[in-house]
């Protein structure tokens, strides 16, 4: 059951990005795939707690970093392409 549902918003989420990547305003995309990994983060978080995988809580805090990060530096590099 929880594997069709992390299927479905995964489905879900891509569609979402596919319909905003048409959109030619990088903000919106940058905002769309953060709404996406956050969404991600929770699920992972969500199976972490339910099956109580080894390690999954490590590799979901790594790839919060790296999802943060980058959402920061993508949006400084936005910011300075948008300031000129």
């Amino acid at each position: 059951m929880i594997s069709f549902i992390a299927i479905g918003t995964l489905i879900y989420s891509f569609i979402v990005l596919f319909l905003y990547s048409g959109n030619r305003n990088p903000w919106h995309l940058l905002i769309t795939y953060s709404s996406i990994t956050m969404k991600a983060l929770v699920l992972l978080i969500f199976l972490e707690l339910v099956f109580e995988v080894r390690y999954l809580s490590e590799i979901i805090l790594i790839f919060l970093f790296l999802n943060s990060g980058g959402t920061i530096i993508a949006a400084y590099f936005l910011g300075m392409r948008d300031g000129k």
